[in-house]
């Protein structure tokens, strides 16, 4: 009886711990402000749209830049902290993520877009930006890139990205 008891017991206080809360993902890179609005109906982010998939788009201090072209930014755009990689993937219409390094967190030396990947030119860990997550696929990261969050309104053609909340 006291055994059977006992272990009801510890069984309702494992439940009642494991459903206090929600898990939320907190990254190593300092929450900057991200803010970008992408019209893919018109100019030159015509053809960023989720049937390309691969293409991706940079943001940075500098502006917006895709397919050779930079864009400035707007003033109520913002970048994150050390710039920011949209990516249309396989999995998703968009995936976007913080270029800064989750183990070298050097904002002046952003991770590089190539191909699927983000690497690290410091360290030199690869980042898997094609499946929508930006996990580490080859280095010593323990961590995933910062992700952002990504809105697409296909009836408008509307993207925005923002901060996870």
């Amino acid at each position: 009886m006291c055994r059977s008891l006992l272990i009801t017991i510890t069984l309702c206080a494992c439940m009642l711990t494991a459903c206090t809360g929600t898990t939320t993902f907190r990254s190593s890179v300092p929450a900057y402000p991200i803010h970008l609005e992408i019209n893919t109906n018109v100019g030159t982010y015509v053809h960023f749209v989720p049937e390309n998939v691969s293409a991706y788009l940079i943001a940075d201090a500098k502006g917006i830049h895709f397919n050779g072209q930079t864009m400035p930014l707007t003033v109520t755009e913002a970048y994150g902290y050390a710039g920011t990689v949209v990516y249309i993937d396989g999995f998703h219409p968009y995936g976007a993520y913080d270029l800064c390094c989750p183990h070298c967190l050097k904002r002046e030396t952003p991770c590089v877009v190539d191909g699927i990947f983000a690497v690290c030119p410091i360290c030199g860990e690869e980042f898997d930006i094609y499946s929508g997550n930006g996990v580490p696929t080859r280095g010593i990261a323990k961590e995933a890139l910062r992700p952002y969050r990504t809105t697409y309104d296909a009836a408008n053609g509307k993207l925005l990205v923002t901060q996870l909340q």
